[in-house]
């Protein structure tokens, strides 16, 4: 009995894990692109004050 408990205890850690991880570079990638959309928005708002 004390092996199956190992076992669900194992799996079920795993999973956290993985959802753990799986949040964190979620919201890591989507800061990234936000910053890389601010990034061009900026990049495209100087390219038309020199344009003008």
């Amino acid at each position: 009995m004390s092996l199956f408990i190992n076992i669900i205890v194992i799996i079920l850690f795993i999973l956290f894990m993985i959802f753990i991880f799986g949040g964190y570079h979620k919201n890591k990638s989507a800061q990234r692109e936000s910053q890389r959309e601010s990034d061009e928005k900026k990049a495209k708002d100087k390219d038309n004050t020199v344009l003008k």
